[in-house]
């Protein structure tokens, strides 16, 4: 990223990650700065009946959504992630029509902010003994997410991105269930920054820092074609979801950017074409067993139950015509 000094990038050079300092701005926290937000916000703890759930993090650590809260100064907490969740949570709640107006920045933002706040738990957390004092992601990994840090903070730093956006972002329509915990589903794949997060009848898969590769990968290729004819059962949005995670996977280009400082500190983001010089093809080849592993770890069914050998792998979202299938959740 070429874009001279920035304040976002100043603190993300100087700061400490630890529990004395905001997460997002890098100010020291004391008494009467200090506040501390869940990383999925109170409207999806409460609405979905996750409260007094458990969720295991990276490192193997199994704790209450509760509990789970990062540190973080008011003035960031109140100021820019209360209004962020704020927007977000209305048209959660007036469902996917609405949802579907939201400005596609504001989308990103958010789902930046879940993928960053739990990578930065996981720096700060305590390590579950039964996985040893190893961190499984250490200091040097958030260095590689300098670009991701400097976007998250376009919540609060006035920022221009210019299109073609650095993501990739799909939205689907979903079933909803009577029982309100089915209705909800959150992946993410921190290596490859993707997330995917289904709430009612939402479905929003995010790639978040691939210069809009794997929007321009192909709907077709994707299944994404299919998907968007149907209100899809949980078990099918995990399939779009895998294909569109290991199709991130695949991205062989390292995405680039030029950021340009205003005189009022504002920012403006261009993502630089992934192609270059290279007559190289932008994405690995497709491999069907690497997927169907992805898929099995997405859809939680066994591998030897979903591929098969010499004939492929199965699919949720056709049937045996070849048609977009209905399955009903109730």
């Amino acid at each position: 990223m070429d874009s001279g000094k920035h304040v976002a990038e100043d603190i993300f050079e100087d700061r400490s990650f630890d529990k004395q300092h905001c997460f997002l701005c890098g100010v020291r926290l004391g008494k009467r700065n200090s506040s501390r937000e869940h990383f999925f916000p109170k409207f999806v703890l409460h609405a979905f009946n996750l409260w007094e759930q458990r969720i295991t993090l990276i490192n193997g650590t199994a704790v209450p959504y509760r509990k789970i809260v990062i540190p973080c100064c008011r003035k960031c907490n109140n100021d820019h992630i209360v209004s962020l969740d704020g927007k977000i949570a209305a048209s959660v709640r007036a469902g996917f029509a609405s949802f579907k107006k939201l400005d596609e920045v504001l989308v990103f933002q958010w789902l930046s902010r879940i993928l960053y706040s739990i990578l930065y738990l996981e720096l700060i957390s305590p390590r579950d003994p039964r996985f040893g004092r190893r961190k499984i992601l250490k200091k040097d990994f958030f260095r590689t997410l300098h670009t991701a840090f400097l976007f998250l903070n376009s919540i609060r730093i006035k920022t221009h991105f210019h299109q073609p956006y650095p993501w990739s972002l799909f939205l689907f329509k979903t079933q909803r269930h009577s029982k309100r915990d089915l209705n909800f589903d959150f992946k993410d794949n921190p290596v490859v920054l993707t997330v995917a997060i289904r709430m009612n009848d939402i479905g929003v898969v995010g790639v978040l820092q691939d210069n809009g590769a794997v929007r321009g990968y192909g709907e077709k290729a994707l299944g994404v074609q299919d998907a968007k004819k149907l209100r899809l059962h949980p078990v099918q949005f995990s399939e779009v979801a895998a294909r569109i995670f290991y199709a991130a996977s695949l991205l062989n280009r390292v995405p680039k950017y030029i950021s340009v400082s205003g005189q009022d500190r504002s920012l403006d983001v261009i993502s630089l074409p992934l192609q270059g010089l290279s007559a190289k093809p932008v994405f690995d080849p497709w491999k069907i067993e690497d997927y169907t592993r992805v898929l099995s770890w997405s859809c939680q069914l066994p591998y030897d139950k979903l591929y098969y050998p010499g004939k492929g792998v199965w699919t949720f979202l056709r049937d045996e015509g070849g048609k977009p299938k209905h399955i009903a959740f109730e």
